[in-house]
Protein backbone atom coordinates (compact mmCIF):
# COMPACT_ATOMS: atom_id res chain seq x y z
CA UNK A 1 0.00 0.00 0.00
CA UNK A 2 2.88 2.33 0.89
CA UNK A 3 4.72 1.78 -2.56
CA UNK A 4 1.18 2.35 -4.12
CA UNK A 5 1.00 5.55 -2.42
CA UNK A 6 4.35 6.63 -3.21
CA UNK A 7 3.88 5.52 -6.63
CA UNK A 8 0.58 7.47 -6.94
CA UNK A 9 2.59 10.94 -5.48
CA UNK A 10 5.36 10.80 -7.84
CA UNK A 11 3.21 10.62 -10.74
CA UNK A 12 0.98 13.59 -9.37
CA UNK A 13 3.98 15.52 -8.98
CA UNK A 14 4.96 14.85 -12.27
CA UNK A 15 1.63 15.46 -13.72
CA UNK A 16 2.15 18.94 -11.72
CA UNK A 17 5.14 19.94 -12.48
CA UNK A 18 4.33 19.66 -16.38
CA UNK A 19 1.53 21.70 -15.93
CA UNK A 20 3.06 24.34 -14.16
CA UNK A 21 6.14 24.89 -17.02
CA UNK A 22 3.60 25.46 -19.86
CA UNK A 23 2.55 22.83 -22.88
CA UNK A 24 3.56 22.81 -26.55
CA UNK A 25 1.85 21.14 -29.63
CA UNK A 26 3.15 20.55 -33.13
CA UNK A 27 1.48 21.89 -36.44
CA UNK A 28 1.36 19.89 -39.04
CA UNK A 29 1.28 20.46 -42.61
CA UNK A 30 1.28 18.92 -46.01
CA UNK A 31 4.04 20.76 -48.50
CA UNK A 32 3.95 19.88 -52.10
CA UNK A 33 6.73 21.65 -54.25
CA UNK A 34 7.56 21.94 -57.67
CA UNK A 35 11.06 23.22 -58.03
CA UNK A 36 12.69 24.77 -61.63
CA UNK A 37 14.76 27.16 -60.47
CA UNK A 38 18.42 27.31 -62.48
CA UNK A 39 21.40 26.20 -60.40
CA UNK A 40 22.72 29.69 -59.93
CA UNK A 41 19.96 32.83 -60.12
CA UNK A 42 22.00 35.78 -60.59
CA UNK A 43 19.14 38.26 -60.54
CA UNK A 44 17.42 38.07 -57.28
CA UNK A 45 15.31 41.30 -57.84
CA UNK A 46 11.31 40.52 -57.10
CA UNK A 47 8.17 42.12 -57.75
CA UNK A 48 5.12 40.81 -55.54
CA UNK A 49 1.50 40.75 -57.40
CA UNK A 50 -0.97 40.55 -55.22
CA UNK A 51 -4.10 38.10 -55.84
CA UNK A 52 -7.13 40.56 -57.63
CA UNK A 53 -9.68 38.94 -55.40
CA UNK A 54 -8.06 38.85 -52.13
CA UNK A 55 -5.61 41.57 -52.06
CA UNK A 56 -8.17 43.40 -49.76
CA UNK A 57 -8.30 40.95 -46.98
CA UNK A 58 -6.24 41.97 -44.38
CA UNK A 59 -4.92 38.40 -43.30
CA UNK A 60 -4.18 38.09 -47.15
CA UNK A 61 -2.10 41.42 -47.03
CA UNK A 62 0.12 40.53 -43.34
CA UNK A 63 0.47 36.60 -45.11
CA UNK A 64 2.19 39.19 -48.11
CA UNK A 65 4.33 40.80 -45.74
CA UNK A 66 5.99 37.59 -43.96
CA UNK A 67 6.61 36.20 -47.45
CA UNK A 68 8.70 39.53 -48.72
CA UNK A 69 10.23 39.78 -45.42
CA UNK A 70 11.60 35.91 -45.50
CA UNK A 71 12.33 36.44 -49.08
CA UNK A 72 14.60 39.11 -48.62
CA UNK A 73 15.72 37.12 -45.31
CA UNK A 74 17.18 34.70 -48.14
CA UNK A 75 18.83 36.76 -49.98
CA UNK A 76 15.65 38.52 -52.74
CA UNK A 77 15.31 41.97 -53.28
CA UNK A 78 12.08 44.00 -53.65
CA UNK A 79 11.81 45.79 -57.00
CA UNK A 80 10.16 47.76 -59.31
CA UNK A 81 7.46 46.16 -61.86
CA UNK A 82 9.45 47.42 -64.40
CA UNK A 83 13.23 46.19 -63.33
CA UNK A 84 12.28 43.16 -61.21
CA UNK A 85 13.60 39.83 -62.86
CA UNK A 86 11.19 37.47 -61.03
CA UNK A 87 7.55 37.59 -60.18
CA UNK A 88 6.32 36.10 -56.65
CA UNK A 89 2.08 35.23 -56.32
CA UNK A 90 0.21 34.35 -53.20
CA UNK A 91 -3.17 32.98 -53.28
CA UNK A 92 -4.72 31.18 -50.11
CA UNK A 93 -7.50 28.58 -50.11
CA UNK A 94 -10.05 27.26 -47.60
CA UNK A 95 -11.52 24.28 -48.74
CA UNK A 96 -14.58 22.76 -46.03
CA UNK A 97 -13.64 18.73 -45.43
CA UNK A 98 -15.19 16.21 -44.19
CA UNK A 99 -18.13 16.07 -41.37
CA UNK A 100 -17.67 14.01 -38.61
CA UNK A 101 -20.83 13.25 -36.75
CA UNK A 102 -20.69 10.85 -33.39
CA UNK A 103 -22.96 10.51 -30.52
CA UNK A 104 -20.73 10.16 -27.27
CA UNK A 105 -22.74 8.22 -25.50
CA UNK A 106 -23.50 5.84 -28.54
CA UNK A 107 -22.25 3.81 -31.50
CA UNK A 108 -23.20 6.45 -33.66
CA UNK A 109 -20.24 7.47 -35.87
CA UNK A 110 -19.71 8.70 -39.62
CA UNK A 111 -18.48 10.89 -41.76
CA UNK A 112 -20.01 13.24 -44.61
CA UNK A 113 -18.29 14.48 -47.29
CA UNK A 114 -18.50 18.28 -49.00
CA UNK A 115 -20.36 15.94 -51.57
CA UNK A 116 -22.69 14.80 -49.24
CA UNK A 117 -22.01 10.86 -49.23
CA UNK A 118 -21.80 9.10 -46.25
CA UNK A 119 -19.37 7.00 -44.85
CA UNK A 120 -20.15 4.97 -41.77
CA UNK A 121 -17.08 4.28 -39.47
CA UNK A 122 -18.71 2.44 -36.71
CA UNK A 123 -22.55 0.78 -35.73
CA UNK A 124 -25.60 2.96 -36.05
CA UNK A 125 -27.61 3.32 -32.24
CA UNK A 126 -30.42 0.94 -32.56
CA UNK A 127 -33.48 -1.51 -30.96
CA UNK A 128 -33.93 -5.12 -31.62
CA UNK A 129 -37.13 -5.75 -33.52
CA UNK A 130 -38.13 -8.42 -31.32
CA UNK A 131 -38.11 -6.78 -27.94
CA UNK A 132 -41.31 -6.82 -26.26
CA UNK A 133 -42.29 -3.38 -27.27
CA UNK A 134 -42.73 -4.82 -30.73
CA UNK A 135 -44.60 -7.90 -29.77
CA UNK A 136 -47.06 -6.54 -27.17
CA UNK A 137 -47.77 -2.88 -27.97
CA UNK A 138 -50.65 -2.76 -26.13
CA UNK A 139 -48.74 -3.43 -22.74
CA UNK A 140 -47.33 0.13 -22.74
CA UNK A 141 -49.61 2.35 -25.08
CA UNK A 142 -53.14 1.09 -23.70
CA UNK A 143 -51.74 2.48 -19.79
CA UNK A 144 -52.03 6.13 -18.98
CA UNK A 145 -49.16 8.08 -20.16
CA UNK A 146 -47.89 8.79 -16.84
CA UNK A 147 -47.43 5.12 -15.85
CA UNK A 148 -46.71 4.12 -19.22
CA UNK A 149 -43.55 6.18 -18.51
CA UNK A 150 -42.80 5.05 -15.19
CA UNK A 151 -43.44 1.62 -15.93
CA UNK A 152 -41.51 0.08 -18.46
CA UNK A 153 -38.88 -2.93 -18.96
CA UNK A 154 -36.61 -0.26 -20.64
CA UNK A 155 -36.22 2.21 -17.77
CA UNK A 156 -32.64 3.23 -16.74
CA UNK A 157 -31.59 5.95 -14.82
CA UNK A 158 -29.71 8.01 -17.46
CA UNK A 159 -33.76 8.68 -18.55
CA UNK A 160 -35.40 9.21 -15.43
CA UNK A 161 -39.37 8.94 -15.43
CA UNK A 162 -38.83 7.87 -19.20
CA UNK A 163 -39.54 4.77 -20.83
CA UNK A 164 -37.08 3.72 -23.90
CA UNK A 165 -38.05 5.53 -26.77
CA UNK A 166 -36.69 4.36 -30.23
CA UNK A 167 -36.73 7.54 -32.04
CA UNK A 168 -35.04 9.72 -28.95
CA UNK A 169 -31.09 9.63 -28.81
CA UNK A 170 -28.57 11.72 -26.93
CA UNK A 171 -26.87 14.75 -28.36
CA UNK A 172 -24.80 14.52 -31.26
CA UNK A 173 -21.22 15.73 -31.45
CA UNK A 174 -20.09 17.15 -34.97
CA UNK A 175 -17.23 18.21 -36.43
CA UNK A 176 -16.16 19.58 -39.58
CA UNK A 177 -13.00 20.10 -40.85
CA UNK A 178 -11.17 22.52 -42.91
CA UNK A 179 -8.02 22.33 -45.55
CA UNK A 180 -6.24 26.12 -45.11
CA UNK A 181 -3.74 25.75 -47.86
CA UNK A 182 -1.22 28.67 -49.03
CA UNK A 183 0.19 28.41 -52.60
CA UNK A 184 3.38 30.74 -53.07
CA UNK A 185 5.03 30.87 -57.27
CA UNK A 186 7.86 32.24 -58.30
CA UNK A 187 7.63 33.14 -62.19
CA UNK A 188 10.26 35.23 -64.39
CA UNK A 189 8.46 38.37 -64.45
CA UNK A 190 8.97 38.68 -68.54
CA UNK A 191 8.38 35.27 -70.23
CA UNK A 192 5.89 34.10 -67.00
CA UNK A 193 7.53 30.92 -67.05
CA UNK A 194 7.36 28.92 -63.96
CA UNK A 195 10.49 28.59 -61.63
CA UNK A 196 9.35 27.91 -58.56
CA UNK A 197 5.62 26.31 -56.86
CA UNK A 198 4.91 25.43 -53.60
CA UNK A 199 1.45 24.91 -51.92
CA UNK A 200 1.31 23.83 -47.99
CA UNK A 201 -1.90 22.41 -46.67
CA UNK A 202 -3.25 21.66 -43.31
CA UNK A 203 -6.43 20.08 -41.85
CA UNK A 204 -7.86 22.13 -38.68
CA UNK A 205 -11.34 22.27 -37.08
CA UNK A 206 -11.33 26.08 -37.12
CA UNK A 207 -13.19 27.66 -40.49
CA UNK A 208 -11.04 30.88 -40.27
CA UNK A 209 -7.37 30.57 -41.80
CA UNK A 210 -5.59 33.59 -39.70
CA UNK A 211 -4.35 32.04 -36.77
CA UNK A 212 -2.33 29.24 -39.03
CA UNK A 213 -0.98 31.79 -42.09
CA UNK A 214 2.36 32.38 -40.14
CA UNK A 215 2.70 28.71 -40.00
CA UNK A 216 1.95 27.55 -43.52
CA UNK A 217 4.48 30.69 -44.49
CA UNK A 218 7.30 28.82 -42.76
CA UNK A 219 6.16 25.62 -44.14
CA UNK A 220 6.62 26.30 -47.40
CA UNK A 221 9.37 28.49 -47.21
CA UNK A 222 11.26 26.67 -44.58
CA UNK A 223 13.71 24.61 -46.73
CA UNK A 224 13.51 27.13 -49.54
CA UNK A 225 14.78 25.59 -52.53
CA UNK A 226 13.27 22.41 -51.92
CA UNK A 227 12.93 19.22 -54.30
CA UNK A 228 10.10 18.30 -55.87
CA UNK A 229 7.92 16.11 -54.50
CA UNK A 230 5.90 16.22 -51.29
CA UNK A 231 6.89 16.56 -47.71
CA UNK A 232 5.45 16.80 -43.90
CA UNK A 233 6.60 19.84 -41.95
CA UNK A 234 6.24 19.45 -38.54
CA UNK A 235 6.64 22.86 -36.08
CA UNK A 236 6.89 22.88 -32.56
CA UNK A 237 4.23 25.33 -31.01
CA UNK A 238 4.92 26.84 -27.55
CA UNK A 239 1.43 27.69 -25.24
Amino acid sequence: MKQFCSRYFRVASLIGALLLTGCASTFSSKVQTVNQLPETLSDKTFVFQAHPEQSNDLEYTHAAEDIKARLQELGFSQSDASTAHLKVTLQLNTTPGNTHVSSPFGTLNYLVTPSGMVIPIGGISSFRAYTPMFRYPQRFYSRPIIYSRLYSPFYTPFLWGRRYDPFWGPELEIRQSFEHGVEIAISENATGKLLYAVNAKTDQNDPYIESYLPLLVESALRDFPSKSGDARIEIRVEK
